[in-house]
């Protein structure tokens, strides 16, 4: 069993978005696993915006069930995305001079993606979005180009073309699978179509 810490967590939350440097290096000190990470971290802020999400849901009028099953999805999506981008930011290291490294890259991932979920809880409200999304991940490019340069040993020159090139993969995706989450909640919230008496 995996132990969370909010206080701990919150703590890193706000030393990555207000003194990245410092907390990259110790970060890069630090024993933590990377999947250990994954669950007590990146799942736990991935399940933000996703609450966020239910609780406008459930202001608009859309029903609890369907409220909750999207705020799920949501949720579920976000993780996933975080844990193949950095499966696929190991794979893709070599071709930006980086050390490999599962361990590393899981950890990078795991805290880089913080203001994704911080921005994401401007979800509630909708006409930020666009904007809290582009701060989001320019925040989190940010903190790629540090990190990878402390976490994976990535050279200063190819640092800004390894965490841009991530950011963008990261982006694309998060565009699909938000496609794929708006078609579900057109079908869970489509009226059903009511069956017409037989014709005698």
């Amino acid at each position: 069993m995996v132990a969370i810490n909010f206080k701990v967590l919150f703590q890193r939350v706000l030393e990555l978005l207000a003194s990245p440097e410092q907390t990259w290096r110790a970060i890069q000190k630090e024993p933590d696993p990377g999947r250990a990470l994954m669950v007590r971290y990146t799942a736990l802020l991935a399940l933000l915006p996703a609450l966020v999400g239910l609780l406008g849901g459930l202001a608009s009028g859309q029903g609890f069930l369907a409220s909750l099953v999207l705020a799920l999805l949501r949720s579920g999506i976000a993780f996933g995305t975080a844990w193949t981008l950095a499966l696929m930011l190991n794979s893709l290291a070599p071709s930006f001079g980086t050390v490999r490294s599962q361990n590393a890259a899981l950890k990078l991932v795991s805290y880089a993606s913080t203001p994704v979920w911080v921005a994401g809880l401007l979800t509630i409200i909708p006409p930020l979005l666009p904007l809290a999304a582009l701060a989001g991940f320019g925040y989190t490019a940010f903190l790629l180009h540090g990190g990878c340069q402390r976490l994976m040993d990535t050279p200063r020159e190819k640092a800004w073309p390894f965490a841009l090139t991530l950011t963008g993969i990261w982006f694309f995706k998060v565009l699909v699978l938000s496609w794929f989450v708006a078609l579900a909640a057109s079908s869970l919230l489509a009226p059903a179509t009511p069956i017409a008496p037989p014709t005698p």
